[in-house]
């Protein structure tokens, strides 16, 4: 299989991909289950919509959100937790009432599609955990907890505490190198390719991968094979 074959294979197969996760923990964690539990709900992102029953709206001067106490405890948050999370929204002005958090509106004259946009940007609000990490599971290798995660983002994931630094791998190549630089995206992007094609019962010398990942890499950021990326910038 020639590189230009492999050119067109490797533009040919661009599928969405599912950004993922596998996140080693480090010493004190990694063989205590409790403590790995602890650190995927630290990582798993928590919204406002995640830990309610329902809201409640006039559509002109208040929203009410109503707390579920099981989902707040599922998630290892508070209501404090919620109420730190929404203050920076100058919008409105918040009023706990016991599982129920009032959220008076600034603007008395609010019309119904912003009253909605504000409801829907509430829900969205990150109350806890590292955006983009939809969903966790923790599962044992070699007598090791590890967490493998649903979305991606590896520079807030790295600031979690209790995570192997030196361990935490991510399929989202792109994002390799906004954190770690382009050589890292580079290693990154030969094993991706690698496996993508192994997966296709495809065998390709790895001088060859090496060669497109140069070639992706070689300006200094990412850039793909196709007619919006390498072959859109030649005559031919």
């Amino acid at each position: 299989l020639g590189l230009p074959r492999l050119i067109e294979l490797v533009d040919a197969r661009k599928k969405p991909v599912t950004p993922t996760m596998d996140i080693y923990l480090d010493s004190d964690a990694k063989t205590d289950q409790t403590k790995a539990v602890a650190i995927a709900k630290n990582i798993l992102q928590t919204t406002v919509n995640d830990l309610i029953v329902n809201t409640d709206t006039d559509y002109a001067t208040k929203i009410s959100i109503n707390l579920n106490q099981k989902k707040l405890k599922d998630r290892s948050c508070t209501i404090d937790d919620v109420l730190s999370a929404l203050e920076s929204n100058k919008k409105f002005k918040i009023e706990p009432l016991g599982d129920t958090v009032v959220l008076n509106l600034v603007d008395e004259e609010s019309d119904v599609p912003t009253v909605i946009a504000i409801r829907n940007k509430v829900l969205k609000t990150t109350v806890k955990g590292v955006p983009d990490v939809q969903r966790v599971t923790i599962v044992k290798k070699d007598n090791e907890w590890v967490i493998q995660t649903t979305g991606s983002n590896l520079s807030k994931v790295l600031a979690v505490k209790g995570i192997d630094l030196n361990n935490v791998r991510t399929n989202n190549v792109s994002e390799i190198g906004e954190t770690l630089g382009i050589e890292a995206a580079r290693n990154a992007l030969i094993n991706e390719l690698s496996n993508t094609l192994e997966d296709q019962g495809l065998e390709v010398d790895q001088r060859y991968l090496m060669l497109v990942s140069d070639l992706m890499c070689h300006r200094g950021y990412m850039q793909q094979i196709g007619r919006h990326g390498i072959a859109g910038t030649k005559d031919s």
